[in-house]
Protein backbone atom coordinates (compact mmCIF):
# COMPACT_ATOMS: atom_id res chain seq x y z
CA UNK A 1 0.00 0.00 0.00
CA UNK A 2 1.33 3.57 -0.64
CA UNK A 3 0.44 6.83 0.74
CA UNK A 4 1.15 10.09 -0.88
CA UNK A 5 1.02 13.65 0.89
CA UNK A 6 1.79 16.84 -1.00
CA UNK A 7 1.30 20.38 -0.09
CA UNK A 8 1.62 22.61 -3.22
CA UNK A 9 3.16 26.49 -3.49
CA UNK A 10 2.22 28.63 -0.19
CA UNK A 11 -0.18 31.72 -2.43
CA UNK A 12 2.56 34.19 -3.58
CA UNK A 13 1.76 37.98 -2.21
CA UNK A 14 2.36 40.61 -4.14
CA UNK A 15 5.40 42.73 -3.67
CA UNK A 16 2.98 45.48 -3.40
CA UNK A 17 0.36 43.89 -0.86
CA UNK A 18 3.68 42.72 1.21
CA UNK A 19 4.62 46.06 1.04
CA UNK A 20 0.98 47.76 2.44
CA UNK A 21 1.14 45.55 4.88
CA UNK A 22 4.39 46.46 6.44
CA UNK A 23 4.21 50.40 6.17
CA UNK A 24 0.46 49.99 7.86
CA UNK A 25 1.86 47.98 10.58
CA UNK A 26 4.04 52.19 10.95
CA UNK A 27 0.65 53.30 11.36
CA UNK A 28 -0.09 55.36 8.14
CA UNK A 29 -1.39 54.85 4.40
CA UNK A 30 1.35 53.61 2.31
CA UNK A 31 2.11 54.75 -1.29
CA UNK A 32 3.61 52.27 -3.69
CA UNK A 33 5.50 52.60 -5.40
CA UNK A 34 6.82 55.64 -3.55
CA UNK A 35 6.69 59.05 -5.36
CA UNK A 36 6.83 62.36 -5.41
CA UNK A 37 3.84 64.20 -6.26
CA UNK A 38 1.89 63.90 -3.15
CA UNK A 39 1.52 66.66 -1.05
CA UNK A 40 -0.27 68.01 2.18
CA UNK A 41 -3.81 69.53 0.93
CA UNK A 42 -4.06 66.92 -1.58
CA UNK A 43 -7.96 65.95 -1.75
CA UNK A 44 -8.36 62.26 -2.93
CA UNK A 45 -11.75 60.12 -3.44
CA UNK A 46 -10.80 56.54 -2.32
CA UNK A 47 -12.53 52.94 -2.09
CA UNK A 48 -11.70 52.33 1.27
CA UNK A 49 -13.38 48.72 1.50
CA UNK A 50 -14.58 45.77 -0.79
CA UNK A 51 -17.26 43.83 0.91
CA UNK A 52 -16.71 40.69 -1.57
CA UNK A 53 -13.14 40.09 -1.54
CA UNK A 54 -11.71 42.07 1.40
CA UNK A 55 -8.77 43.32 -1.10
CA UNK A 56 -9.45 46.67 -1.31
CA UNK A 57 -6.69 47.90 1.04
CA UNK A 58 -4.27 45.31 -0.81
CA UNK A 59 -4.41 47.28 -3.81
CA UNK A 60 -1.69 50.12 -4.56
CA UNK A 61 -3.39 53.06 -3.38
CA UNK A 62 -3.12 54.38 -6.96
CA UNK A 63 -5.39 51.94 -8.25
CA UNK A 64 -8.09 52.54 -5.76
CA UNK A 65 -8.50 56.28 -5.56
CA UNK A 66 -8.35 59.46 -7.27
CA UNK A 67 -6.24 62.68 -6.43
CA UNK A 68 -9.56 65.59 -7.10
CA UNK A 69 -7.45 68.64 -6.59
CA UNK A 70 -4.92 70.46 -4.08
CA UNK A 71 -6.03 72.82 -1.48
CA UNK A 72 -2.95 75.50 -0.43
CA UNK A 73 -2.15 74.84 2.89
CA UNK A 74 1.00 76.88 2.89
CA UNK A 75 -0.17 78.90 5.96
CA UNK A 76 -1.27 76.59 8.04
CA UNK A 77 1.73 74.08 7.79
CA UNK A 78 3.78 77.74 8.22
CA UNK A 79 1.44 77.87 11.74
CA UNK A 80 1.89 74.51 12.69
CA UNK A 81 5.65 74.90 12.56
CA UNK A 82 5.30 78.40 14.19
CA UNK A 83 4.56 76.42 17.75
CA UNK A 84 7.12 73.67 17.21
CA UNK A 85 10.51 73.25 18.31
CA UNK A 86 13.75 72.89 16.37
CA UNK A 87 16.52 71.65 18.70
CA UNK A 88 20.00 72.19 17.84
CA UNK A 89 22.45 69.71 15.45
CA UNK A 90 24.10 66.36 17.06
CA UNK A 91 28.00 66.77 17.45
CA UNK A 92 29.87 64.33 16.15
CA UNK A 93 30.02 61.19 17.92
CA UNK A 94 33.06 60.31 20.31
CA UNK A 95 36.23 58.95 19.50
CA UNK A 96 36.10 56.35 22.45
CA UNK A 97 33.09 54.11 24.02
CA UNK A 98 32.82 55.89 27.33
CA UNK A 99 33.49 58.96 26.69
CA UNK A 100 30.70 61.92 27.07
CA UNK A 101 28.32 62.95 23.80
CA UNK A 102 28.18 66.71 24.52
CA UNK A 103 25.16 68.60 23.16
CA UNK A 104 25.43 71.77 21.02
CA UNK A 105 24.85 74.75 22.93
CA UNK A 106 21.99 76.66 21.33
CA UNK A 107 22.24 80.37 20.88
CA UNK A 108 18.95 81.33 21.96
CA UNK A 109 16.26 79.71 23.88
CA UNK A 110 15.95 75.52 23.17
CA UNK A 111 12.13 76.31 24.34
CA UNK A 112 11.62 79.08 21.34
CA UNK A 113 10.19 78.09 17.93
CA UNK A 114 12.36 79.48 14.64
CA UNK A 115 10.64 82.24 12.94
CA UNK A 116 10.95 80.44 9.93
CA UNK A 117 11.58 76.55 9.57
CA UNK A 118 14.51 76.17 6.97
CA UNK A 119 14.73 72.15 7.32
CA UNK A 120 11.79 69.14 7.27
CA UNK A 121 11.34 67.46 10.22
CA UNK A 122 12.97 64.03 10.77
CA UNK A 123 11.80 60.51 11.43
CA UNK A 124 13.04 57.30 11.50
CA UNK A 125 11.62 53.54 10.28
CA UNK A 126 12.67 50.65 11.10
CA UNK A 127 13.48 48.03 7.96
CA UNK A 128 11.18 45.02 7.33
CA UNK A 129 11.56 42.43 5.40
CA UNK A 130 9.02 41.11 2.03
CA UNK A 131 9.12 37.60 1.95
CA UNK A 132 7.77 34.78 -0.56
CA UNK A 133 7.79 30.90 1.04
CA UNK A 134 7.55 27.95 -1.43
CA UNK A 135 7.05 24.27 -0.29
CA UNK A 136 6.64 21.32 -1.26
CA UNK A 137 6.45 18.15 0.52
CA UNK A 138 5.50 13.91 -0.07
CA UNK A 139 5.73 10.59 1.65
CA UNK A 140 4.70 7.04 0.94
CA UNK A 141 5.07 3.72 2.51
CA UNK A 142 4.31 0.30 1.32
CA UNK A 143 4.46 -2.97 2.73
CA UNK A 144 4.60 -6.79 1.50
CA UNK A 145 5.53 -10.44 2.50
CA UNK A 146 9.09 -10.07 1.61
CA UNK A 147 9.64 -6.13 1.85
CA UNK A 148 8.46 -3.33 3.81
CA UNK A 149 9.56 0.74 4.12
CA UNK A 150 9.02 4.50 3.81
CA UNK A 151 10.49 7.35 1.90
CA UNK A 152 9.53 10.79 1.87
CA UNK A 153 11.24 14.13 0.72
CA UNK A 154 10.56 17.89 0.77
CA UNK A 155 11.96 21.09 -0.68
CA UNK A 156 11.40 24.77 0.15
CA UNK A 157 12.92 27.84 -0.76
CA UNK A 158 12.17 31.19 1.09
CA UNK A 159 12.60 34.57 -1.03
CA UNK A 160 13.75 37.69 0.54
CA UNK A 161 13.81 41.69 -0.08
CA UNK A 162 14.47 43.56 2.72
CA UNK A 163 14.07 47.57 2.75
CA UNK A 164 15.51 49.94 4.06
CA UNK A 165 14.77 53.95 4.17
CA UNK A 166 17.48 56.17 5.60
CA UNK A 167 17.11 60.39 5.31
CA UNK A 168 13.65 60.37 6.12
CA UNK A 169 11.44 63.32 6.61
CA UNK A 170 8.23 64.68 7.39
CA UNK A 171 5.65 67.36 7.79
CA UNK A 172 1.98 67.87 8.19
CA UNK A 173 -0.40 69.78 9.94
CA UNK A 174 -2.72 68.71 13.19
CA UNK A 175 -6.21 67.10 12.29
CA UNK A 176 -8.23 70.26 13.34
CA UNK A 177 -6.96 72.78 10.73
CA UNK A 178 -6.97 69.65 8.57
CA UNK A 179 -10.62 69.08 9.03
CA UNK A 180 -11.59 72.54 9.00
CA UNK A 181 -10.59 72.98 5.64
CA UNK A 182 -11.91 69.56 4.44
CA UNK A 183 -15.73 71.31 6.30
CA UNK A 184 -14.87 74.22 3.60
CA UNK A 185 -14.37 71.99 0.80
CA UNK A 186 -17.62 70.36 1.25
CA UNK A 187 -19.70 73.43 1.72
CA UNK A 188 -18.31 75.54 -1.38
CA UNK A 189 -20.60 75.32 -3.90
CA UNK A 190 -18.02 74.51 -6.53
CA UNK A 191 -17.10 71.16 -4.56
CA UNK A 192 -19.70 70.16 -1.99
CA UNK A 193 -20.75 67.59 -4.94
CA UNK A 194 -17.42 65.59 -4.41
CA UNK A 195 -18.69 65.08 -0.66
CA UNK A 196 -21.56 63.03 -2.08
CA UNK A 197 -21.56 59.36 -2.42
CA UNK A 198 -22.86 59.85 -6.09
CA UNK A 199 -20.02 62.41 -6.54
CA UNK A 200 -17.25 60.41 -5.00
CA UNK A 201 -18.90 57.14 -7.07
CA UNK A 202 -18.84 59.33 -10.29
CA UNK A 203 -15.21 59.96 -9.93
CA UNK A 204 -14.24 56.34 -8.97
CA UNK A 205 -15.91 54.77 -11.99
CA UNK A 206 -12.60 56.44 -13.93
CA UNK A 207 -10.83 53.74 -12.18
CA UNK A 208 -13.17 50.40 -12.13
CA UNK A 209 -15.84 51.26 -13.93
CA UNK A 210 -19.65 50.47 -13.77
CA UNK A 211 -18.70 48.33 -11.03
CA UNK A 212 -18.64 51.38 -8.25
CA UNK A 213 -22.21 50.46 -8.17
CA UNK A 214 -21.99 47.13 -7.52
CA UNK A 215 -24.40 46.01 -4.79
CA UNK A 216 -24.56 42.76 -2.07
CA UNK A 217 -26.49 41.44 0.50
CA UNK A 218 -25.51 42.03 4.19
CA UNK A 219 -25.08 38.57 5.40
CA UNK A 220 -26.38 39.61 8.88
CA UNK A 221 -29.57 41.98 7.58
CA UNK A 222 -30.15 40.86 4.30
CA UNK A 223 -30.48 44.16 3.08
CA UNK A 224 -28.92 45.40 0.47
CA UNK A 225 -26.11 47.93 0.43
CA UNK A 226 -23.34 49.23 -1.71
CA UNK A 227 -20.17 46.77 -2.61
CA UNK A 228 -17.21 48.73 -1.94
CA UNK A 229 -17.12 51.45 0.36
CA UNK A 230 -16.09 55.31 -0.55
CA UNK A 231 -14.67 58.05 1.55
CA UNK A 232 -13.25 61.69 0.85
CA UNK A 233 -9.51 62.34 2.46
CA UNK A 234 -7.44 65.36 2.69
CA UNK A 235 -3.83 64.77 3.19
CA UNK A 236 -2.31 66.08 6.77
CA UNK A 237 0.94 64.36 6.95
CA UNK A 238 3.15 63.08 4.82
CA UNK A 239 6.43 61.07 5.30
CA UNK A 240 9.11 61.16 2.70
CA UNK A 241 12.49 59.49 2.18
CA UNK A 242 15.56 60.58 0.13
CA UNK A 243 17.28 56.90 -0.01
CA UNK A 244 15.81 53.21 -0.08
CA UNK A 245 18.02 50.57 0.29
CA UNK A 246 17.37 47.15 -0.81
CA UNK A 247 18.68 43.14 -0.34
CA UNK A 248 17.42 39.99 -1.91
CA UNK A 249 18.00 36.77 -1.51
CA UNK A 250 16.86 33.11 -1.84
CA UNK A 251 17.52 30.44 0.32
CA UNK A 252 16.49 26.74 -1.30
CA UNK A 253 16.95 23.10 0.09
CA UNK A 254 15.95 19.44 -0.80
CA UNK A 255 15.91 16.91 2.12
CA UNK A 256 14.64 13.21 2.47
CA UNK A 257 15.10 9.85 3.83
CA UNK A 258 14.47 6.44 2.79
CA UNK A 259 14.19 3.78 5.02
CA UNK A 260 13.61 -0.64 4.48
CA UNK A 261 12.18 -3.29 6.25
CA UNK A 262 14.52 -6.60 6.19
CA UNK A 263 12.44 -8.51 8.56
CA UNK A 264 10.89 -10.94 5.98
CA UNK A 265 14.29 -11.22 4.71
CA UNK A 266 16.60 -12.69 7.55
CA UNK A 267 14.77 -15.45 7.96
CA UNK A 268 14.67 -17.03 4.91
CA UNK A 269 18.85 -16.02 4.97
CA UNK A 270 19.33 -18.01 7.75
CA UNK A 271 17.54 -21.02 7.02
CA UNK A 272 20.32 -21.26 3.95
CA UNK A 273 22.79 -22.16 6.85
CA UNK A 274 22.90 -25.26 8.87
CA UNK A 275 24.42 -24.40 12.15
CA UNK A 276 27.57 -26.65 12.70
CA UNK A 277 29.03 -25.00 15.72
CA UNK A 278 28.45 -21.95 17.82
CA UNK A 279 31.21 -19.37 17.11
CA UNK A 280 32.93 -21.80 14.21
CA UNK A 281 32.98 -22.41 10.20
CA UNK A 282 32.77 -25.81 8.98
CA UNK A 283 36.49 -26.09 8.99
CA UNK A 284 36.40 -25.73 12.92
CA UNK A 285 38.47 -21.83 13.05
CA UNK A 286 36.48 -19.52 14.57
CA UNK A 287 33.82 -16.95 13.04
CA UNK A 288 33.79 -13.44 13.58
CA UNK A 289 29.86 -12.95 14.84
CA UNK A 290 27.70 -11.87 11.91
CA UNK A 291 26.46 -7.76 11.97
CA UNK A 292 23.30 -6.95 13.78
CA UNK A 293 20.86 -5.64 11.48
CA UNK A 294 19.95 -1.88 12.31
CA UNK A 295 15.84 -1.79 13.28
CA UNK A 296 13.62 -0.49 10.84
CA UNK A 297 10.30 1.31 11.11
CA UNK A 298 8.79 -0.41 14.12
CA UNK A 299 11.20 -1.77 15.21
CA UNK A 300 11.92 -4.07 12.64
CA UNK A 301 15.72 -4.90 11.29
CA UNK A 302 16.45 -2.61 8.81
CA UNK A 303 18.23 0.45 7.38
CA UNK A 304 17.91 4.09 6.14
CA UNK A 305 19.26 6.34 4.41
CA UNK A 306 18.76 10.61 4.76
CA UNK A 307 20.56 12.86 2.42
CA UNK A 308 20.25 17.37 2.22
CA UNK A 309 20.93 19.87 -0.20
CA UNK A 310 20.97 23.72 0.38
CA UNK A 311 21.87 26.95 -1.35
CA UNK A 312 21.96 30.36 -0.36
CA UNK A 313 22.39 33.83 -2.63
CA UNK A 314 22.26 37.33 -1.66
CA UNK A 315 22.33 40.46 -3.48
CA UNK A 316 22.78 43.87 -2.13
CA UNK A 317 21.92 46.81 -4.48
CA UNK A 318 23.67 49.97 -4.38
CA UNK A 319 22.03 52.62 -1.81
CA UNK A 320 19.70 54.75 -4.22
CA UNK A 321 20.21 58.40 -3.07
CA UNK A 322 17.44 60.09 -4.64
CA UNK A 323 17.42 63.70 -6.14
CA UNK A 324 14.09 64.91 -4.31
CA UNK A 325 12.45 62.79 -1.54
CA UNK A 326 9.88 60.71 -2.39
CA UNK A 327 6.38 60.07 -0.55
CA UNK A 328 6.52 56.86 1.07
CA UNK A 329 3.09 56.94 3.32
CA UNK A 330 0.61 59.68 5.10
CA UNK A 331 -2.04 60.42 6.74
CA UNK A 332 -5.56 62.02 6.24
CA UNK A 333 -8.43 63.32 7.32
CA UNK A 334 -11.53 61.40 5.87
CA UNK A 335 -14.73 62.08 5.50
CA UNK A 336 -17.27 58.86 4.55
CA UNK A 337 -20.69 60.31 2.91
CA UNK A 338 -23.63 58.99 4.26
CA UNK A 339 -25.60 56.05 2.17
Amino acid sequence: MVRWAETGEQPKLSVAKQWNEAIQKLGFEPVYPPIEDIQVGDVFAMISDDAVSDSATDEPFAGRSIKLLHLDMTSEIEDAYRAVYQFPATNARPDHDGQVWPQTVATDSLFKPPATRTTLPLVLFPRFTITNVKRASGSASATSQLLGGGFGADASSTETVEVRFSATETYGVPAVPAELRLLDFCEDDATKGFCTQQGLRKQLSILIGKRIDDKVKDRKTGVERPRFSVELALVSRVFLARSIQTSMGEDGGTRGNVGVNQQAVLPAAAAQAAPVAAGASGDGKPQSPAPTPQAGPNGAPGGAIAFERRATSNVLLPDTLLPRPVVVGFKSVRLRPVE
